[in-house]
C-alpha cells in the first residue's frame, strides 16, 4: 500500500533514549529526519524518552513543533542494591504504566515506533495489552544481530517484547532475513532502509573550528574519514594498521577518526582499554603523524569534515545501515567498506563502492590507493553512489515506507 495522502492523519510517539539537548541539537539525525519528514506528511509528532535514573517525575517541553516527554522507566534489577530495586520496581512499575496510559489517551496516540530494542520497553508491551497504542520495533545493527543469536542477558524480555508487536523492522536486508530465519515464531520482518534528507545534505556545510583546533599547520589537503563508536566491531585496529601500509607510499595521506567511547554505565566503557589499545597501535604502526583520534562530533561538524574529505573508509565487522554512508554518499565521496551482508546488499563492488575482505587491512590499504592513485576512480565512485542513494534511500521514501507499515497496522 502506497502513502497518498489521503489516508487519515495519525499521532506517531518516538520512543528513544535521548536527552532534551540532544534532541534540541539534532545530535540523533535519524529521529530528526523521521520527525520532520512525518510532519510535512501532515502527520503529529512527539517523542518520549526514558530518561535517567534523576528523571523520577515526569517532565516536558516543545520543540520545533514536536512535544518532548520524559520520565525514568525503572527496571527490576539493580546492579547497586538488588533487593532495593526489585521493590522499587514493583512499586513504581504500575504507577508509570498507568500515567503512560493517560498520556496516550489525552494526547490521542494512535501508534508507537520503538526506534530500537531496549530493556525498558516492557513498560509499552504492557501497555498495549491495556489499551494502549499498538507499536512497531525497528531493529537497526548489533542489536539485530544479537537478537537474532540470542545474545544478552535479557533476550527472554525483548523477545516477549518483539512477540506482542504489531510489526517488527530492520534497516538491513540481510538482518530482517536473519531474524526471520532464526525466530520464525516472530513472523515477517520488514525491510525499511534508512533514508537521508537529500536536500538538506547537499548544503555545503562549515568545516568545525572544533578540527580545526586539531591541526596547528593546517587541516591536511588528502584524508580520508571514518566514524563510529570507538569499539572492537568497527574495526578501528583495521584502519590503523591499513594506515601504516599505506604510510610508506602515501606519507601525507591522513586518517580522521570521529567517535566516542561507548559506555555500559557512567566512567564504565562498553569495551575497557579498546581506546588506549588504539592509541598504542597507531603509535606502533608508525602513523601517529597521519591517524588522527577525533572525538565524538555532532553532525553538522561531521559534515563539515566529509565536504572536505577524499572518501570514507568503513571496516565494520557488522552494521546495520550507518547514516553516515548515506552522508558520505550525498557528498560525493568514494567509500571503502568491509564485504558484510549490510554493505554487499545496497553496494556493488568497483561500482557504488569497493567492498574488501573483512578484517583485512592489506586489501582496505590497497583499495585506499587505488582511490589515491586514480581520481577519476574515485570520482565515478562517488557519483554512482549518490545516485544510487538519492534514489533508493531517500527519507521521503523511508518516511513513506514507515507510514504505509503504520497504516496497514492501524486498518487491522
Amino acid at each position: 500500500m502506497l502513502f497518498t495522502g489521503k489516508e487519515r492523519r495519525m499521532h506517531i510517539l518516538i520512543v528513544f533514549h535521548t536527552s532534551f539537548p540532544e534532541i534540541r541539537g539534532g545530535i540523533n539525525t535519524m529521529i530528526a529526519t523521521l520527525a520532520r519528514q512525518w510532519m510535512n506528511a501532515g502527520h503529529r509528532v512527539s517523542i518520549f524518552s526514558p530518561g535517567d535514573w534523576s528523571d523520577i517525575n515526569w517532565s516536558e517541553e516543545k520543540f520545533a513543533g514536536i512535544s518532548l516527554y520524559k520520565k525514568r522507566l525503572r527496571l527490576p534489577w539493580d546492579r547497586r542494591s538488588p533487593i532495593k530495586g526489585l521493590i522499587g520496581w514493583i512499586l513504581e512499575f504500575p504507577k508509570t504504566v498507568g500515567e503512560l496510559l493517560q498520556l496516550m489517551k489525552r494526547e490521542k496516540v494512535d501508534i508507537l515506533h520503538l526506534h530500537t530494542p531496549r530493556d525498558y520497553q516492557s513498560y509499552f508491551r504492557r501497555l498495549e495489552s491495556l489499551g494502549g497504542p499498538p507499536y512497531v520495533l525497528t531493529f537497526h545493527g548489533t542489536d539485530a544481530l544479537h537478537f537474532a543469536q540470542e545474545k544478552g542477558k535479557n533476550f527472554r524480555s525483548l523477545h516477549k517484547t518483539a512477540k506482542k508487536a504489531a510489526a517488527l523492522t530492520a534497516v538491513s536486508m540481510s538482518y530482517a532475513r536473519l531474524i526471520g530465519e532464526r525466530r520464525p515464531e516472530l513472523g515477517h520482518v520488514h525491510y525499511v532502509p534508512n533514508g537521508i534528507e537529500i536536500k538538506s545534505e547537499t548544503e555545503s556545510a562549515a568545516f568545525p573550528n572544533r578540527v580545526l583546533e586539531k591541526f596547528r599547520k593546517g587541516v591536511p589537503e588528502k584524508y580520508f574519514v571514518m566514524v563510529g563508536w570507538v569499539e572492537p566491531p568497527k574495526g578501528q585496529d583495521i584502519a590503523v594498521r591499513a594506515w601504516g601500509i599505506l604510510g610508506k607510499n602515501h606519507p601525507n595521506l591522513h586518517l580522521l577518526i570521529i567517535g566516542g567511547q561507548s559506555f555500559l554505565h557512567p566512567g564504565e566503557p562498553h569495551y575497557p582499554g579498546f581506546l588506549e589499545e588504539i592509541e598504542n597501535l597507531i603509535h606502533a604502526s608508525g602513523c601517529g603523524a597521519t591517524v588522527h583520534l577525533m572525538g565524538a562530533l555532532e553532525a553538522p561538524d561531521v559534515s563539515g569534515v566529509l565536504a572536505r574529505a577524499s572518501g570514507l573508509v568503513f571496516p565494520s565487522h557488522r552494521e546495520g545501515l550507518p547514516y553516515v554512508l548515506l552522508e558520505a554518499a550525498l557528498h560525493g565521496l568514494p567509500v571503502v567498506c568491509n564485504d558484510i551482508p549490510a554493505f554487499s546488499d545496497i553496494l556493488e563492488n568497483g561500482v557504488h563502492g569497493l567492498l574488501t575482505p573483512d578484517g583485512d587491512p592489506l586489501a582496505l590499504a590497497a583499495a585506499v590507493e587505488r582511490i589515491v592513485n586514480d581520481p577519476e576512480l574515485g570520482k565515478k565512485l562517488g557519483k554512482a553512489l549518490k545516485d544510487h542513494v538519492t534514489v533508493h534511500f531517500s527519507a521521503e521514501r523511508m518516511a513513506r515506507d514507515y507510514l504505509d507499515l503504520f497504516h496497514e497496522v492501524l486498518h487491522r
